[in-house]
């Protein structure tokens, strides 16, 4: 059909199957068709052209939209020509009329914004459940004693729900992210033709308007050439999904044996083929994988766009599925995972017995630091020195006596210490260990309890955005087939 005026009727096969982009395009359909009644309203309202094309469009495009059976060729290219085809044979000559004062780089560029705005939106609402499930978590779990871990190893003793928040937090600031990124998505490109304009006077802002836009790209040939509106979400995401692989990597060790925090569900866990015991967190090891393609994407994105003159290329094609497959997984991932925490058991009694381990070695310094007057220099070296002989002696936390650090105390400084049974108790209990860490954001129950209001305020402030953005949407399509059907009769 584009190819009649210059290059012939006829096209090489391996050639249309090669550079085909039908096989994503399928994704675009229902964008391609609002966009495109949402130009045709525009041509009528501006004049360009007469109302009956304009009703016979519309009505062509209508039925395209409600039967949603368009065949996707190769040969065709796209789904923007696919599209086309369809109308002739719906209404004929008149569909030729649509494409004046647009060109497929623009509304390629409309149809993947319309999309990156829907997926985001789709992504920010499992994100929210999940962020949802980790909140009524912690709130459950304010004084579930568990250790904090450095390097792997026993730290300091925290809370669940001081860990669980942790994660929320670093998630949240995730959806932030896409929601700062949905407002420089949600600008439309169209009325950019390929890349200079048009001479047609159109309004840029009424489509933008009918299909629920905030505005429009002010340049041209940024409108066409440019894709950070994929690629800042795929950022967003790629940051996402090391966060969603990190709790899935802690799942996977709380499960085990070794660990025994964590009691998956049978559901949501399989089985090995010969061990008849087995128990594996498989849903959880494919999204350590899966993850890893969301930061990949970005990698391939971030290379496909870096030489590309302006304006358009058709390089730009190959970022499309890309995007869309870090979306996809994201999304999914994040759903599952959400899944997994609120149908997983918490070992309390396990957590807190994995605190009896020299966790609270810092608080014993630190009331060395307040009531006896030392440096925390020399009182690091005296607790690390005690430390370090109950370890030699096979002497447990619990069996340390105040003349076990009195003897460290004067290896370490030349003079004795002297500490009451009742107070080394205290400073070495998990439980006072908690107690005493009052500083904003620290496990004590306090404060944590005040950063699960904080937390409760974000969550709802954002799930209403999320919830207004895209109600938005929603409402302006249902306003354009409204507008449709009426001028169609």
């Amino acid at each position: 059909m584009l190819r009649e005026g210059r290059l012939g009727g006829e096209v090489d096969p391996e050639f249309a199957r090669y550079t085909s982009s039908i096989a994503f395009d399928a994704h675009l359909l229902e964008y391609d068709l609002l966009g495109s009644m949402a130009h045709a309203i525009m041509l009528g309202r501006r004049g360009i052209a007469d109302e009956e094309d304009v009703r016979s469009i519309l009505r062509g495009l209508l039925e395209i939209y409600r039967k949603r059976d368009l065949k996707l060729e190769h040969e065709l290219e796209d789904v923007h020509l696919a599209v086309e085809k369809r109308l002739f044979q719906e209404i004929g000559g008149a569909a030729g009329k649509l494409h004046t004062a647009r060109s497929r780089n623009d509304q390629v560029a409309l149809d993947l914004r319309m999309l990156a705005r829907d997926r985001i939106i789709r992504v920010s609402k499992a994100l929210l459940h999940l962020l949802e499930v980790l909140l009524s978590l912690a709130e459950k779990n304010v004084r579930t004693l568990m250790p904090g871990y450095t390097h792997l190893q026993r730290a300091q003793p925290t809370t669940l729900a001081h860990h669980l928040l942790a994660h929320f937090w670093a998630l949240l600031r995730d959806l932030e992210r896409l929601q700062n990124a949905y407002a420089r998505v949600n600008l439309s490109p169209l009325g950019a033709c390929a890349l200079a304009g048009t001479g047609f006077e159109i309004d840029r802002r009424l489509v933008a308007e009918l299909l629920g836009f905030d505005g429009v790209v002010e340049n041209s040939q940024d409108a066409v050439a440019s894709r950070d509106f994929l690629l800042e979400p795929m950022a967003a995401l790629a940051l996402l999904a090391v966060n969603l692989s990190r709790i899935a990597e802690e799942l996977i060790l709380w499960s085990t044996t070794e660990f025994g925090f964590l009691e998956l569900s049978d559901e949501l866990s399989s089985t090995s083929s010969i061990m008849p015991q087995k128990k594996n967190p498989d849903a959880l090891e494919i999204m350590r994988a899966r993850c890893a393609r969301a930061m990949g994407n970005l990698t391939s994105g971030l290379a496909i766009m870096k030489a590309l003159p302006l304006a358009y290329n058709r390089d730009l094609q190959e970022l499309s599925p890309i995007a869309l497959d870090s979306f996809e997984v994201v999304e999914s991932s994040a759903s599952i995972l959400a899944r997994i925490l609120s149908t997983s058991g918490f070992n309390r009694e396990r957590m807190r017995s994995a605190c009896e381990d020299f966790l609270t070695a810092t608080e014993l310094a630190d009331y060395l630091v307040r009531e006896k007057g030392l440096t925390f220099r020399e009182a690091h070296r005296i607790v690390g020195r005690l430390v370090a002989s109950a370890l030699k002696a096979r002497v447990s936390v619990a069996e340390v006596t105040p003349e076990m650090l009195s003897r460290a105390a004067q290896e370490v400084t030349g003079s004795p210490l002297e500490l009451g049974e009742q107070e080394l108790r205290r400073c070495l209990s998990p439980e006072e260990s908690l107690l005493s860490r009052r500083s904003e954001g620290s496990p004590s129950p306090e404060a944590v309890e005040r950063s699960l209001q904080r937390a409760r305020q974000a969550l709802e402030e954002l799930s209403a955005l999320v919830e207004k953005r895209e109600r938005r949407v929603r409402e302006a399509f249902k306003s354009l087939l409204e507008e449709v059907e009426r001028l169609v009769g």
